[in-house]
């Protein structure tokens, strides 16, 4: 989990940060590169995330209403122009994608996950929410419902909306939501469609820089990472984490996106990162099926503790393959690997955990559950 918001983060701002310099650009008709902007950005993150989870959460909030409704405006006007007559499940098949193989579709999801991922920060902040046990999952489980709803209402209207035929074409366009603004909409409205991209770059990059802080400010007081990590500010937040995560996402982002872009540089990154995510999600899926066999067996539900959750783990089988079995080999495919060798380090720092100071070990992550209060 460390390992891909480490990675996420960087990604985020690289990308959000060419959206910004197109947007400068079009906007004022000024130039600034999307490294100087990297810059920006990071600070504005991390001095949000200073001023307290408050203030976090709430601009978080703003914005993410804001890019749902505009992206779902977009969707909505598609879907009725095009009329039902384009509505084919057709778009749908393998054979639509660029290249006409089911490897385009395994190599997509894990992007596909890297946008969905995050819904499980909620469980970052559960020693900040108020009844912890109940607020948290029911917020998780809205979360999926919800986002899940939205992406299917956008997805369906983009495919629709420029036909089977037109799905390779549509995925080389620079920017695929920009075409559809000027063929729905106008191409008057681009402008408005960079902001909102910049603001939800801005929002899932609020999102994941709170939960990496969190994390590693929970990793400090548990003595699993450096105690210092643990210091808090004078306005209680955990400074020296924000430092550290800051800090990383500077040495890993800055140079990559002045060499080769911020579009580039989020592709290395997030899929990184995403080799990270679904092997958290499905370890997840078996961690449920053994503890309701095992400790909570008195509470087992055959559909909701075995066959929901090891349904789920088939399916990250295939994005797994995705990054395992790329379609082209290139030196971006061994990105990916550095995760399983972050995996190899943790599974020593946790063994060596356990053997010396096994009252630790037994009470790693407790922090995220606290009693009720």
């Amino acid at each position: 989990m460390v390992f891909a918001y480490a990675l996420y983060v960087p990604a985020g701002i690289a990308l959000t940060s060419v959206y910004a310099s197109q947007l400068v650009a079009v906007a004022v008709h000024v130039t600034i590169s999307s490294w100087a902007l990297f810059l920006v950005i990071l600070a504005a993150v991390a001095g949000v995330a200073y001023l307290g989870i408050g203030t976090s959460s709430s601009a978080d909030l703003v914005l993410a209403l804001g890019e749902v409704a505009v992206f779902a405006a977009l969707a909505i006007t598609i879907l009725v122009k095009a009329g039902p007559v384009h509505y084919s499940a057709a778009v749908f098949s393998p054979a639509s994608s660029p290249h006409g193989q089911f490897t385009d579709v395994t190599n997509a999801m894990i992007y596909g996950i890297a946008a969905f991922a995050g819904f499980e920060t909620a469980a970052a902040l559960g020693e900040e929410a108020r009844n912890a046990r109940r607020s948290v999952p029911v917020s998780i489980v809205v979360i999926v419902i919800l986002t899940g709803l939205f992406y299917l209402l956008v997805v369906v209207a983009e495919v629709f909306g420029v036909g089977r035929r037109g799905i390779p074409g549509f995925t080389a366009q620079g920017s695929p939501l920009g075409y559809l603004t000027s063929r729905y909409w106008s191409p008057s409205a681009l402008w408005v469609i960079d902001l909102v991209v910049v603001l939800t770059g801005l929002g899932f990059v609020i999102a994941v820089f709170n939960a990496a802080i969190r994390i590693v400010f929970a990793m400090g007081r548990e003595q699993a990472l450096p105690g210092s990590l643990a210091r808090l500010s004078g306005r209680r937040t955990p400074v020296v984490a924000i430092g550290g995560v800051a800090g990383l996402t500077l040495a890993l982002g800055l140079p990559l996106t002045y060499a080769i872009g911020g579009a580039r540089t989020f592709g290395y990154l997030a899929g990184a990162a995403g080799l990270s995510v679904v092997l958290i999600y499905l370890a997840v899926n078996f961690a449920v099926i053994r503890a309701f066999r095992t400790e909570f067996r008195s509470q087992f539900r055959p559909v909701r503790h075995l066959f929901i959750p090891a349904t789920a783990a088939v399916l990250f089988l295939f994005p797994l393959w995705g990054i395992l079995h790329p379609r082209t080999h290139q030196l971006i495919d061994l990105l990916p690997f550095a995760a399983l060798g972050w995996l190899c380090l943790g599974a020593i720092a946790a063994g060596v955990l356990r053997s010396r100071r096994p009252a630790s070990f037994e009470t790693l992550g407790r922090i995220f559950a606290p009693a009720e209060r």
